[in-house]
């Protein structure tokens, strides 16, 4: 018998805690948003794509918290990096 191994890469991932994503996206969106910017990936080809914020995430969340269009200022501001990871293929079996 012949076991076949696949994988699946999908095009958006996530490294954080998902429930709270969720929690957030749900009942208080933007907080939810700078979850995902923070913790986010998009994926084509043999490449990852995130952005690396240049400043501090706490005063980021913070005001995402309090008042979010701060937040908004903060991140327009102080910049992001888009940072490109090179993504290795696996090993065909």
């Amino acid at each position: 018998m012949t076991t076949l191994n696949t994988r699946h890469v999908y095009p958006i991932s996530y490294s954080g805690n998902i429930f709270w994503l969720i929690l957030f996206a749900i009942f208080w969106p933007p907080l939810g948003v700078f979850l995902f910017v923070k913790n986010g990936r998009f994926i084509k080809n043999n490449s990852a794509f995130y952005l690396q914020y240049r400043g501090s995430w706490f005063w980021v969340i913070f005001w995402a918290l309090l008042f979010f269009p701060v937040a908004i200022l903060l991140m327009a501001l102080r910049g992001a990096n888009v940072i490109e990871e090179n993504i290795s293929a696996p090993l065909q079996r």
